[in-house]
């Protein structure tokens, strides 16, 4: 991200926050359409479901990327 003087930088905290907003706006809309794919398919009794049981799990490991690995 480029600065010129004057402007906020960037900081750890800063892109921290920023990667797990994205992270929790692209874990809801997945989500989502996996959700909408299931009930789609409800009765296609030849196709299965995508379970989400484990979902928020591997998002929790991304959000903690920068964190782990930024300091």
């Amino acid at each position: 991200m480029k600065t010129t003087k004057g402007e906020n930088t960037m900081n750890i905290e800063k892109l921290d926050d920023k990667v797990k907003k994205l992270l929790d706006d692209t874990e809801s809309k997945m989500f989502d359409l996996i959700e909408e794919y299931n009930e789609s398919i409800e009765d296609n009794e030849d196709v299965s479901e995508v379970d989400t049981v484990d979902l928020s799990s591997k998002f929790d490991d991304l959000k903690d990327y920068v964190s782990d690995y930024g300091e």
